[in-house]
């Protein structure tokens, strides 16, 4: 049985390009080993005049791989506040082509996506829970370029 689990999370401190780059190098290394599929989302941006980041992420593989995944990333150091947004049997693999997808977003650049990472409290209102939003949100990038943008 696929299943998929989307989580947010804050992180302790700013991650420089390196770190990011070395983050999404274990991810995919892992992910391919494990037969994972998904998209990891990093925001920056201002929140009472300090700068700070927020992940969002999408697994997806079977249930008993990506909970164990998850368990590990839930105590990784490098962030905090992990809140899971979704998790869920599917028939089918939304990111099927993507070992770990990646997108580095400036939220001052976006303003229309602040209501995603509010970064003073963690978007998990039940509206927000109950909706597709998060997925949506990210196989938004997925969609866009499987279309060859």
């Amino acid at each position: 049985m696929l299943y998929y689990l989307i989580y947010c999370s804050t992180a302790c401190e700013l991650m420089t390009p390196e770190a990011l780059r070395f983050l999404l190098q274990q991810a995919r290394s892992r992910n391919r080993e494990m037969v994972i599929t998904g998209m990891l989302v990093y925001v920056e941006g201002t929140s009472g005049g300090d700068t700070q980041a927020r992940f969002m992420q999408v697994l997806e593989g079977s249930r008993f791989v990506v909970e164990s995944i998850f368990d590990k990333i839930r105590r990784d150091d490098r962030h905090r506040d992990v809140v899971v947004l979704k998790r869920e049997a599917i028939s089918k693999r939304n990111f099927r082509t993507w070992d770990m997808g990646f997108e580095q977003i400036d939220l001052e650049k976006y303003p229309e996506i602040k209501p995603f990472f509010e970064l003073n409290d963690p978007p998990v209102s039940d509206e927000f829970l109950a909706s597709d939003a998060s997925l949506e949100f990210l196989k938004s990038f997925y969609d866009e370029r499987q279309d060859g943008v």
